[in-house]
């Protein structure tokens, strides 16, 4: 089935929480984001004027479920989702209401992280880029990386995975579009740090990303890692959703 997005690739985020309190000022100040809210539901719109995230607030949801949600594009979703389910995950709600249109499905994937199935018309969602404020990627990071890649390539027929430095690995597809990383949690940190979909999002300069960050409400939990791609740091915002703050050095991953 032809789509406008790359099958497989991060169609939407979405961040769940259980009060936005802080979280504009936060999102303008780390990555120029200008958040639009209505009720309980809300859109991120980046510095280009392009909407590209969405938000939701569920007054009674544990901290421990707060954070980012990335959706995965669709070619046919009942058999998307329903080919994730044979290789291991599990369906947690049918029929997701998202902050642009389209249908979604919400999943756990084998290792117990929260991810999403989504098929969007033309128009909606956005994909990963290198557009300043956009989602470079998405990273699915838990304690056996074998078992990560084997379910990432299961996921979407025609994926292959390249080792880059420092464990970091990518799933790309047929034409070479990365679809996703792929990242083992350091043995000292599994006790601490859960498997996860961990949003990257490009800034300027990591460095003041992370610092203001700080300074609005949130915290680093890391800063000033070097790739062959980028420096990057991970922060978490006042309601607890964490993501990376990438300064790409090249156009294109």
């Amino acid at each position: 089935m032809s789509k406008h997005y790359p099958i497989g690739t991060t169609v939407w985020q979405e961040l769940r929480v259980a009060s936005d309190s802080g979280l504009a000022a936060f999102y303008r100040a780390v990555l120029d984001w200008e958040l639009e809210l209505e009720g309980d539901r809300g859109r991120f719109r980046a510095a280009d004027g392009e909407v590209v995230a969405g938000l939701q607030l569920v007054e009674d949801l544990a901290p421990d479920a707060a954070g980012w949600i990335a959706f995965l594009g669709a070619g046919d979703l009942a058999a998307d989702v329903q080919r994730a389910v044979e290789a291991g995950a599990t369906v947690m709600e049918e029929g997701v209401r998202l902050a642009v249109p389209g249908d979604a499905v919400l999943l756990h994937d084998p290792f117990g992280a929260v991810f999403g199935i989504a098929e969007l018309p033309a128009g909606s969602g956005t994909v990963p880029s290198g557009a300043l404020g956009h989602l470079s990627m998405v990273d699915p990071t838990n304690h056996d990386l074998a078992a990560q890649i084997e379910f990432q390539l299961a996921l979407f027929p025609g994926a292959a995975v390249e080792a880059l430095d420092h464990g970091i690995h990518f799933v790309r597809d047929a034409a070479g579009n990365v679809l996703r990383g792929a990242y083992e949690v350091a043995p000292e940190a599994r006790a601490f740090l859960p498997p996860h979909w961990l949003p990257w999002f490009n800034v300027v300069d990591q460095g003041a990303a992370v610092e203001a960050a700080a300074v609005s409400g949130g915290r680093i939990n890391t800063r000033d890692n070097e790739l062959s791609f980028g420096i990057w740091g991970v922060v978490v915002d006042p309601a607890g959703g964490e993501f990376k703050a990438l300064q790409l050095s090249r156009d294109e991953l």
